[in-house]
């Protein structure tokens, strides 16, 4: 079981793809033609707007910090309020856009190649089942993560990428403000290497 802290000095900011805002990714991977294969960010809302296309791709956002945002699909599937700690699915071909914004918010968010990857995204409870390749985001407080005999610490706004098959211990200072991400190649190979 490998587990790996990554932290401020791993991150880069990006600007969004519509230059209304910018991204602080934490992650991502791409596959032999550089083609997104997954990828975990942040992002600030501080005001209404479209979000950037993103066809090919399956996303799922988290509201993390703030009162949160109203997100309009373009008529693919109803409206709604994103609440926090509550991960929303959708289709990156949708036209989203974030309508009446309750104030600044900050939002967890997990991107993957559709019918490469798919991506699970919850609230950590104290362990995680499994997995070829998780994630630990620590939304608030921090959080110890162990598998075997490794055992990681993360601070607020830390991830920890643990890679391996066995289960998972979750150890969070704020309960209910921990994100686990579980990711798994959609054609059973093995997940590639960092």
């Amino acid at each position: 079981m490998s587990l790996r802290l990554l932290t401020a000095a791993d991150f880069r900011r990006l600007p969004w793809q519509n230059g209304r805002g910018t991204t602080l990714e934490l992650v991502r991977h791409d596959d032999a033609t550089d083609a997104l294969l997954w990828r975990l960010s942040i992002a600030d809302v501080v005001e209404p707007g479209p979000f950037s296309p993103l066809p090919g791709i399956d996303r799922v956002i988290t509201l993390i910090d703030g009162d949160g945002f109203d997100l309009d699909f373009g008529g693919a599937q109803p409206g709604l309020a994103l609440r926090p700690f509550e991960p929303l699915a959708f289709s990156g071909d949708w036209r989203t856009t974030a309508t009446a914004v309750h104030g600044p918010s900050r939002d967890f968010n997990v991107m993957t190649a559709r019918g490469k990857l798919s991506a699970e995204v919850e609230v950590a409870g104290t362990e995680l089942p499994p997995a070829e390749l998780a994630y630990v985001y620590a939304a608030r407080g921090g959080v110890t993560v162990t598998a075997g005999d490794r055992t990681v610490r993360a601070e607020a706004g830390e991830l920890i990428e643990c890679r391996g098959s066995e289960p998972i211990r979750v150890e969070a200072d704020e309960p209910a403000t921990v994100l686990a991400v579980r990711l798994c190649r959609v054609d059973g190979a093995p997940m590639p290497g960092k």
